[in-house]
């Protein structure tokens, strides 16, 4: 009897806490997608080591509106990386995620889906 009545609880409890989750309008971007946004950077990809070996071994090397150097770190799947060559001037179109360091720390990094060479520049 005892066992029956702890079940149910859960049960409803589960009910109750699915209840009130958000459910997702047909044809909204919420959840995996809404995070995943696409963002497409152009500048020179460059070879990249930090501290430790902390990093993904890629970098993006761009200009703010000010002329300021920006580094954007790049993570290349194999597919992507494929033909890929250091100091070329690339449009890179990927996600933004955050990728945790021992020593470094949390650090933005630009999952890239693609990269496309726009010109050589060394």
């Amino acid at each position: 009897m005892k066992m029956s009545a702890l079940v149910a609880s859960l049960l409803l409890g589960a009910s109750l806490a699915f209840a009130q989750a958000p459910t997702p309008a047909p044809g909204s971007t919420m959840g995996k997608a809404a995070t995943e946004q696409d963002v497409i950077y152009e500048g020179e990809l460059e070879t990249h080591i930090a501290a430790g070996g902390e990093s993904t071994g890629w970098r993006l090397r761009t200009r703010t509106v000010q002329g300021q150097r920006r580094f954007i770190e790049v993570l290349l799947t194999a597919e992507v990386a494929q033909g890929v060559r250091a100091n070329t001037r690339v449009q890179v179109r990927g996600a933004m995620k955050t990728r945790h360091y021992a020593e470094r720390g949390d650090v933005e990094v630009l999952v890239a889906r693609s990269v496309i060479e726009v010109a050589r520049t060394r």
